[in-house]
């Protein structure tokens, strides 16, 4: 679809005038950003330690004033729907620009002169939504000054009370020097609004309208409306909140997908489903939806979540089904879960005989997300998102409880559909040495392994589950029959990184400084890739010059690479490969070497858990270490950090041996997971020796091989990544160059 030129009128939407309302919450979003900007002045002076704004910041936050910190008049200002009405035809960017930013995917609509798509205040989205749908219940401002006259009582179907509400009002509707109280006092030096925070019984409802001042009513549902309300005619003015249209979320997206407060507005309104199903779209699924960069993206998210095809053109840039491209486990495995499902639904495949559930470990960034959505998408189904995080959001165990049940209501309610769920990890395990709420972590882990029992009856639902850390996950979650396969996300290969390059990047572009770009990006992630290209786009766009590969290693900070550090983590990686393929030939799949941490995969060198291999495992974690020390003089702290690292995976093991396996100092005993902060000093000390002892053999089975181990580090520096084709040149050595794990003393 082409875009209009500012250089002539913008396109008027076919039979679609903006509904009255629209002027109306522009003023009412106009005061909002007044709001938002004291606070925002707010919060920096109390940051530099102004204790008079700390007090007014506390006093509003927390409840104890609906009042904004200091309610600006907008009177006498340009108002948003004047401004609105200003920039409608005015030609902000020139014409190649206009072209330019449309070709790569944005919206000229909403780009301001400066390159910025979003306004510098930004408002909070449950609050743009709920007052463009208050404007559109309300209509005008007159309308809403109805409700403000004295012994007015408005009830409001549709709407929850919370204290939140009546500072929103407060900021955004009520005139100045208004401010809403649950319940008026006697006396007050302002005018006041009744208006309830909670839900309201008979004899509260009585106290209320013992006084003049005007009532405004939430109440969630048409039943809720109090009996006095609907005894006869009352006076009572009973509105029904809008629900969420696509006028309505035009707007909001107007506000919030855009720094000129206007979007592409006809391309968007295309792609929306319904108003039907807007209105039934729940506020965790639209939020979710609302954090992709464009008001299009938008509008993409809501259609693929409704199971609503697009009624305007394709999505930019894809045609036909969407490709699952890549070459990890994972995308191996979500291909293989695409042609059992297609065969399922063409009738030659029964469900119980395919693979229909997945589960993806690995760092964030690394795309598990978007995995999910490429399945949902060439599968051609819905997709349903949760998370524990959102799930934990909603309140007390119960109500997470019901949350995560609704989840998976909904995947069943719109099967056949892909049920995607992150954060698998943040629930802990109900075997963790920690005992704090555990409690809370067996009734969750309970009810999460009830609902993939229910899924594994309930045909037509595929599950994708994606967490961080698969250690931490309870062993129920990973045993089989819950997820028929488990498979890792790694780091995008160098492979992969050429590809993600060569399609997002000009064909201009020479495949050597592609190749060149590719291997010094090595060790980030997608989602990495993706900021430093959307980036450099806009980069080079502003400074109208052509995109390069220098702007792009920039905006990944690689840059100034610093020599010094390559060579320490190369070496270090090196030391790891060397003394794997010394003492378990064979089991090296590839090395990987970032400007800020490597990589050395390795298939498991466990066969029969015998002491004998545990200690050539901790030989091979403690090499990378030794392998500095040898080399370079000195060590780093590179082999610590978290959980998965050498230090930590060497640690684990020696306590293993002692505790769990019945290899070490407590003979047949088991006295399960060792909790680290609880260790004494002998099992401290007992860790200490046999790490060192691990170290002083990695040291010993590499000094002797010590050029190789330089030469192997050199060419890690050259190439980046180097899989068992590259390394068999020194692995695949003569005898006198490779010695074989015999003729290696571990003992």
């Amino acid at each position: 679809m082409t875009q209009p030129s500012p250089q002539s009128p913008l396109p008027k939407k076919n039979g679609a005038k903006r509904p009255q309302s629209w002027a109306y919450a522009q003023d009412c979003i106009a005061r909002l950003r007044a709001t938002e900007a004291d606070i925002v002045d707010l919060e920096r002076r109390a940051t530099a330690g102004d204790i008079a704004a700390v007090d007014t910041l506390m006093e509003y936050e927390g409840g104890d004033s609906p009042k904004p910190p200091s309610h600006r008049a907008v009177s006498g200002m340009e108002s948003a729907a004047e401004a609105m009405a200003r920039v409608s035809s005015a030609p902000h960017l020139p014409q190649d620009e206009w072209h330019a930013i449309a070709a790569d995917g944005g919206d000229p609509f909403a780009t301001a002169q400066d390159g910025s798509t979003r306004s510098a205040i930004p408002l909070p989205l449950r609050d743009v939504i709920l007052l463009a749908r208050l404007a559109a219940t309300f209509r005008t401002a007159e309308g809403w000054e109805a409700s403000l006259q004295p012994g007015a009582l408005t009830i409001l179907v549709g709407l929850e009370p919370t204290l939140s509400f009546g500072k929103l009002l407060t900021a955004a509707m009520l005139p100045e020097g208004w401010s809403t109280q649950s319940r008026a006092p006697r006396a007050s030096p302002h005018p006041v609004l009744q208006l309830p925070d909670r839900p309201v019984m008979e004899k509260e409802l009585e106290r209320l309208l013992h006084h003049p001042a005007p009532i405004l009513l939430p109440v969630a549902k048409q039943e809720h409306l109090p009996t006095l309300v609907g005894a006869g005619e009352t006076g009572a003015r009973i509105l029904t909140l809008k629900e969420l249209n696509a006028d309505i979320l035009l707007f909001a997206l107007s506000v919030s997908h855009s720094a000129t407060g206007r979007i592409d507005a006809d391309s968007v309104r295309a792609l929306l489903p319904n108003d039907e199903c807007l209105a039934s779209l729940e506020a965790g699924y639209l939020a979710m939806a609302c954090r992709a960069p464009t008001a299009r993206e938008v509008a993409e998210r809501i259609s693929v979540m409704t199971r609503k095809a697009p009624t305007g053109e394709v999505a930019r840039g894809r045609s036909g089904p969407a490709i699952i491209d890549g070459t990890t486990p994972a995308h191996h495995a979500v291909r293989n879960v695409l042609e059992d499902f297609n065969a399922w639904q063409a009738g030659e495949l029964g469900w119980s005989e395919m693979s229909r559930s997945l589960l993806i470990h690995g760092v964030p960034g690394t795309g598990k997300t978007y995995l999910a959505r490429q399945l949902s998408e060439a599968a051609g189904v819905a997709l349903v998102e949760g998370s524990f995080a959102d799930w934990q959001a909603a309140g007390h165990l119960g109500h997470m409880l019901d949350a995560m049940i609704k989840c998976f209501n909904e995947a069943i309610a719109k099967a056949p559909s892909v049920l995607f769920i992150d954060e698998v990890d943040s629930v802990g395990s109900r075997f963790g040495g920690d005992q704090h709420g555990m409690s809370y972590r067996t009734q969750v882990v309970n009810g999460f392994l009830q609902q993939i029992d229910r899924l594994a009856r309930t045909p037509g639902v595929i599950l994708i589950g994606a967490c961080n850390q698969i250690s931490r996950l309870d062993p129920a979650i990973t045993r089989p029959g819950r997820f028929d396969q488990i498979q890792r996300m790694p780091l995008p290969s160098l492979a992969d990184i050429r590809l993600i390059l060569r399609k997002r990047l000009p064909d201009t572009l020479p495949d050597n400084e592609i190749d060149s770009l590719a291997r010094a990006a090595t060790g980030k992630t997608p989602a990495e890739l993706d900021s430093a290209l959307r980036a450099a786009t806009a980069d080079a766009r502003r400074q109208r010059l052509p995109m390069s590969t220098a702007l792009m290693r920039r905006h990944l900070g690689i840059d100034r690479p610093n020599p010094e550090l390559l060579r320490r983590i190369a070496t270090h990686e090196a030391g790891h490969a060397l003394a794997a393929e010394l003492l378990v030939p064979g089991t090296v799949v590839k090395l990987s070497l970032s400007d800020r941490d490597g990589r050395t995969e390795r298939r498991s060198t466990f066969v029969e858990l015998t002491v004998e291999e545990i200690e050539r495992e901790l030989v091979i974690l403690m090499a990378g270490r030794a392998a500095e020390r040898l080399v370079l003089g000195t060590i780093s702290g590179g082999a610590g950090g978290d959980s998965e690292s050498d230090l930590a995976l060497a640690t684990g093991l020696v306590l293993q041996m002692d505790r769990e396996l019945g290899l070490g100092r407590n003979g047949d005993g088991w006295l399960g997971p060792a909790v680290m902060h609880r260790l004494t000093e002998e099992d401290k000390q007992r860790v200490r020796a046999k790490l060192d002892q691990a170290a002083r053999k990695a040291y010993a089975l590499l000094e002797s091989r010590k050029d190789m181990l330089v030469k192997i580090s050199n060419d890690l520096v050259q190439r980046r990544e180097m899989n068992a084709e590259s390394l068999a040149r020194w692995f695949g050595g003569t005898p006198n160059e490779i010695v074989r794990p015999g003729q290696v003393d571990t003992a």
